[in-house]
């Protein structure tokens, strides 16, 4: 699966790479939000919850052109940063406004889990 591996997983990791722009946008977005509450432990707990799923992201997307195993790695740790972002942001729904985050998160996980299934 060496040289242009990606030929064969186009559609799977384009929308993968969609998803985590999305993703990683949406998280520091909510990032930059959570600054502005005068609730420090909440502050803590989204920054706990945020921080890695966006980097992660990020990382992703830069990995295009390197080895398969690398961006398959990357595809596994999105694919986990995003479940636990999920589980630890769904109780503060009330007192964040995750409308934008927590879908690009489910979707994130969804096309690695997709990428990760086929590769």
């Amino acid at each position: 699966m060496e040289g242009a591996w990606f030929t064969e997983l186009a559609d799977e990791l384009a929308r993968c790479l969609t998803d985590a722009q999305v993703c990683a946008d949406a998280c520091e977005e909510l990032l930059e939000a959570v600054r502005a509450q005068d609730d420090t432990e909440l502050q803590r707990r989204a920054v706990s919850a945020l921080v890695a799923p966006a980097a992660i992201a990020r990382v992703l997307i830069d990995l295009i052109d390197h080895p398969p195993h690398l961006v398959l790695a990357a595809c596994r740790l999105c694919r986990e940063s995003a479940r636990s972002a999920i589980r630890e942001l769904e109780p503060m729904h009330g007192r964040l406004d995750t409308s934008a985050a927590l879908p690009a998160l489910r979707a994130l996980e969804r096309s690695c889990e997709a990428l990760l299934e086929i590769a």
